[in-house]
C-alpha cells in the first residue's frame, strides 16, 4: 500500500533496518555471506580467491578481506570475496557499509552489486551497482558506477576526493540509497553523486564484498605495494522503508483531502475534499505513474500498479498544488 512518509535523506529517518551483519561473533557467518572460491577471471586481476582464514576473518569486531603474496592455484596472489547471493538480496533499499580501505599500488577493495536472476540478459546487460571502488595509489579518492547495456556497454559514474587524509587511515560509511528510478551515494552521510536509472535496476541484487590484485585498471603491483594488505569492514546494514512512518502535515495537501491505507486490500485510498481536484503519482525521477481526476468528495482507489518504492503525489486544487512524498511497501 501507498502511504504518506516523513522521509528525510542522507540519514535513516524513513527506513528499517532489514539485514545486517556487525561482525561481533568469532567467525564469519555462513547464513549470510558465501565464498568465491578459485581464480578471479574478469579484469586481468591477479588474485586467487580463498577460502582460507588467512584471506578473510572476523578480527577485534570487523571482517578482515587479507590479500597475501603467495603462490596458490597458479596465481601469486590470494584475496577473498564474499557475496550475499541468494542469502540476501533486495529490490530497493539503503545500504550501509563502514569499512577502512587499502593502499598500495594494484589493490583494488571494490563494494557492489549484481542481478541475482539476471532478467535482462548477461552482463552488462542486467546491471551492475557499483557501490564503492579504490584504486590503492589513489586512497583518497573512491567511486560510484552504474553499468548496463543500450546496442552495448553503458556505465555512469562519479568520484569524492578526501582534500585531507585519505580512506586507508579510518573508518568512512559508504551509503547507497536506490529507489525506482534513482540512485544516491554518500560518504559518512553526505551525498556526493546520484544518477536516474530505471531498468535493470528493477529487480533483486545481491551485495559483494572483494579485495582484487591487479587488473586493467588499478595496474599490477610492484615493489612498494605493502603485503599482507587489508581492507576492514566494520559493519553491513541493509534498510528498506519503514511503513510504520506515517506524518503528512496537513499543509501538504488540499483541505479536506485525505490519503487512508485499506490493509485488508493492500491498497491506498484517496479521499477528495469538496473541490474537484487533478492527482498525479511521480516517481522519484519525474515519471507519471498514475493520474486522475477526483470529483468533490471523490473516493478512489490510487497508485495500485506502481511497484515498491518512494513516489512523489501532487494534488491540483483551486489553482494550488500540493506535494507529499509517499511510499508504497506492499
Amino acid at each position: 500500500m501507498l502511504a504518506s512518509a516523513a522521509f528525510s535523506q542522507g540519514n535513516k529517518t524513513g527506513w528499517r533496518m532489514v539485514w545486517n551483519d556487525e561482525f561481533n561473533v568469532p567467525t564469519i557467518n555462513l547464513s549470510k555471506w558465501t565464498f568465491q572460491v578459485g581464480p578471479a577471471n574478469v579484469n586481468s586481476e591477479l588474485e586467487y580467491y580463498s577460502n582460507s582464514p588467512k584471506n578473510a576473518f572476523v578480527d577485534s569486531g570487523s571482517l578482515c578481506l587479507r590479500a597475501i603474496k603467495e603462490n596458490v592455484g597458479g596465481r601469486n596472489y590470494t584475496s577473498a570475496k564474499l557475496t550475499t547471493s541468494r542469502k540476501g538480496d533486495w529490490l530497493y533499499g539503503r545500504f550501509e557499509i563502514r569499512a577502512k580501505l587499502n593502499n598500495g599500488q594494484g589493490i583494488w577493495p571494490a563494494i557492489w552489486m549484481m542481478p541475482t536472476d539476471n532478467a535482462y540478459g548477461g552482463w552488462p546487460s542486467s546491471g551492475e551497482m557499483d557501490i564503492m571502488e579504490l584504486l590503492g595509489h589513489q586512497p583518497n579518492k573512491v567511486y560510484a558506477t552504474v553499468h548496463w547495456s543500450a546496442g552495448g556497454h553503458q556505465m555512469q559514474g562519479g568520484s569524492k576526493t578526501m582534500t585531507a587524509g585519505n580512506f586507508a587511515e579510518d573508518f568512512h560509511t559508504f551509503a547507497y540509497e536506490w529507489e525506482p528510478g534513482r540512485q544516491r551515494w554518500y560518504i559518512d552521510d553526505v551525498q556526493y553523486f546520484t544518477t536516474a536509472r530505471g531498468n535493470p535496476f528493477d529487480r533483486r541484487f545481491y551485495l559483494i564484498l572483494n579485495l582484487a590484485v591487479g587488473g586493467s585498471w588499478p595496474g599490477n603491483p610492484n615493489a612498494t605495494t605493502p603485503f599482507p594488505n587489508d581492507m576492514r569492514v566494520d559493519f553491513v546494514r541493509v534498510y528498506t522503508v519503514d511503513p510504520s512512518i506515517v506524518a503528512v502535515k496537513p499543509a501538504d495537501l488540499p483541505q479536506g483531502f485525505s490519503i487512508a491505507s485499506n490493509p485488508f486490500q493492500h491498497e491506498t485510498v484517496l479521499k477528495n475534499g469538496e473541490a474537484e481536484s487533478q492527482v498525479t503519482l511521480r516517481d522519484l525521477s519525474g515519471r507519471i505513474v498514475e493520474r486522475r481526476r477526483l470529483g468533490a468528495l471523490e473516493t478512489r482507489a490510487f497508485g495500485m500498479g506502481a511497484p515498491n518504492g518512494i513516489y512523489l503525489l501532487e494534488v491540483l486544487s483551486g489553482g494550488q498544488k500540493h506535494t507529499a512524498k509517499l511510499f508504497k511497501s506492499r
